[in-house]
């Protein structure tokens, strides 16, 4: 269980569901599709905890997402 690929696995499946990624508009009229705030990886019992500031997903020793 490697950090970036877990990192990595939660972001392409849940960053567009949960707000991760987002639209944002700037002063001058320019909208870019970016990350709003990016996740974050720890351990947990029997698995890993990845958290962005919108939400937080439990990574189970068999890499199922679990929300």
């Amino acid at each position: 269980m490697n950090e970036k690929e877990i990192h990595d696995m939660v972001f392409r499946e849940k960053a567009y569901v949960d707000g991760t990624m987002g639209w944002v508009i700037y002063a001058n009229g320019t909208e870019i599709y970016q990350i709003i705030c990016d996740y974050n990886v720890g351990w947990v019992p029997f698995g890993r905890w990845v958290a962005s500031c919108e939400r937080g997903y439990y990574i189970t020793f068999w890499n199922q997402i679990i929300s």
